[in-house]
């Protein structure tokens, strides 16, 4: 990898706003600044951001999402926030910390296993308030701390006394009380810390003038192998921990069967049992080159695949939107052409797709023509032979497409919903709600039932010893029916791998399982770059969701 692809991905990080850190909408912020920069934005944003979310994300590339949809922006400001940074104490305050102190802050950004600030506990209200007073006497009338924010190595090393992070997760420790104004006062100053220290080592990088710090991989300790071996594979509550010894190149998806995995590199889908290390060739009967984008299976074992095909490879415009149906043999059913659903100015796609106890097939679709004015995402029903059904696009909810989509205990298949976007109260509210395929309408709503900072949540699918289960940026979730809030059960910062970028799928047994890869090789195409997930260094767990 060169060295502007190998470390363009740590340019930047959190603004360093406490109130308004990257759990803050991306969308707001990247508007926001191209209000500011007199910046052109396209339309639809949806081809940006699936590129976006196809990328890897690891120790070696590290690029969120978030960082990468306002790279171009994000630049501007951080050499305008550095002019008024750099007057008086406080840019005396910055230009002290030695090279020394500054790679501890750039390498904190560089290992952290997720790419937003996640925390303990929100702030308080009154916090909040108090934080936007201390922040201008910080910036502006030279009120520092007296100490520092204290580092920590694990989560139970903080008992609850002062302001800790813990690095690896990026994850600020706050104690139950009301923080004071010098705990809050080391909050802003590690972070004003953070983003100095972040640009200028970006700047020595770029000029030659220092190396990137070297980072020691973690060795992963795999499950027991008399459990690999063992029925235990198959409890809902057992956590494994498997290296991956098969030869796929992971790309975008992995999906859950009834029994087993199904993982798609490009131009071939693999199949691996629960529990097992390594994979076996499931299907690549493909004529022209293929990405798989999404998968499920019937009760049949037919596998459902979303897919884009390239025509010509020579010319990315010749991309088209299908779904293909294999039996459980791997040999090819039919066909569905999508085209007919999609806009022909825009390439649809799908990133969730489930069939119901109706038999009808689900699919979390952008692309579809005349859809609503607010929405950029729709629910798609067909029959299984590709009939249309209905589509269903609420007016008075959000569809996400990487929002989840799933059946849940009850046998209704559930989509994730939330608030319509609003500058004047950014405040993200989320919820499910059953589809009613028939009448093409949200059935029964369960609102703002996640809770406060929660940043995305993904794949709908019901829990072991609870309704759901859900994957979120936060962590995993489970929630009743009826419950005023879902309880997040494993959070981000005691999560057994690096979270974001990671593929993600949830059994029928209620676990979630995540495959990450620590490394990535990278092959120029015609039509594009690929990142394919180096198959000894992807390892997969288990995790269960109660």
């Amino acid at each position: 990898m060169k060295q502007d692809e190998k470390y363009s991905a740590n340019v930047l990080f959190a603004a360093g706003r406490e109130e308004r850190t990257m759990q803050d909408r991306w969308e707001e912020t990247i508007f926001h600044m191209a209000e500011q920069e007199q910046m052109v934005m396209p339309h639809s944003m949806t081809d940006r951001i699936e590129e976006i979310l196809c990328k890897p994300k690891t120790r070696r590339f590290r690029m969120n999402f978030k960082k990468s949809i306002i790279l171009a922006a994000a630049m501007v400001m951080l050499i305008s926030a550095t002019a008024v940074a750099s007057v008086g104490a406080l840019r005396e305050r910055m230009e002290a910390m030695n090279r020394e102190k500054m790679e501890e802050y750039f390498t904190q950004i560089y290992v952290s296993k997720i790419g937003v600030d996640n925390y303990n506990r929100p702030y308080t209200d009154a916090e909040r308030e108090r934080m936007s007073k201390l922040r201008e006497a910080y910036e502006n009338e030279a009120c520092f701390p007296k100490g520092e924010l204290t580092m920590i190595e694990k989560a139970e090393e903080y008992k609850g006394k002062g302001v800790a992070l813990l690095g690896d997760t990026t994850t600020f420790f706050f104690p139950d009380k009301e923080m004071s104004d010098e705990e809050l006062l080391q909050i802003i100053d590690f972070m004003h810390k953070r983003d100095y220290s972040l640009q200028k080592m970006n700047e020595m990088i770029a000029a030659g003038e220092v190396q990137m710090p070297e980072i020691e991989e973690e060795e992963i300790e795999a499950t027991d192998i008399s459990i690999l071996e063992g029925d235990a594979v198959y409890e809902p509550t057992q956590e494994l921990t498997i290296p991956y010894t098969g030869d796929l190149e992971l790309d975008l998806t992995i999906a859950a069967g009834r029994n087993e995995l199904f993982l798609a590199g490009y131009n071939t889908v693999h199949r691996m049992e629960i529990g097992s290390s390594d994979s076996e060739l499931f299907f690549d009967d493909f004529d022209v080159e293929t990405r798989i984008l999404a998968m499920c299976q019937d009760v049949n074992g037919d596998v459902y695949m979303a897919l884009w095909q390239w025509s010509d490879e020579s010319d990315a415009e010749s991309r088209e939107f299908a779904v293909w149906v294999v039996n459980k043999d791997g040999e090819l059913l039919r066909e569905i052409d999508m085209s007919p659903y999609m806009a022909p100015e825009r390439t649809g796609y799908a990133r969730r797709m489930t069939i119901g106890a109706d038999g009808y097939l689900y699919l979390s679709v952008a692309g579809l023509k005349s859809p609503k004015e607010a929405q950029e995402c729709e629910i798609l029903v067909l029959d299984r032979e590709g009939n249309y059904i209905s589509r269903i696009a609420p007016d008075e909810y959000a569809l996400n497409l990487n929002g989840g989509l799933g059946v849940g205990k009850d046998g209704n298949v559930y989509t994730c919903i939330e608030n319509y976007y609003d500058p004047e109260n950014p405040e993200r509210r989320m919820g499910i709600a059953s589809l009613n395929a028939k009448e093409g309408t949200l059935d029964e709503i369960y609102y703002d039932i996640m809770p406060e900072n929660t940043i995305m949540i993904d794949i709908i699918a019901s829990g072991a010893e609870s309704d759901f289960v859900f994957w979120g940026y936060n962590g995993i979730f489970t929630y009743n029916l009826g419950d005023d809030k879902a309880v997040n059960v494993l959070p981000v910062y005691e999560a057994p791998c690096d979270w974001e970028g990671t593929r993600y799928c949830a059994l029928c047994d209620g676990r979630i399982v995540v495959a990450a890869a620590s490394d990535y090789r990278i092959e120029e195409h015609p039509l594009g770059k690929r990142f394919l997930a180096v198959p000894e260094k992807t390892c997969f767990y288990y995790m269960p969701g109660i």
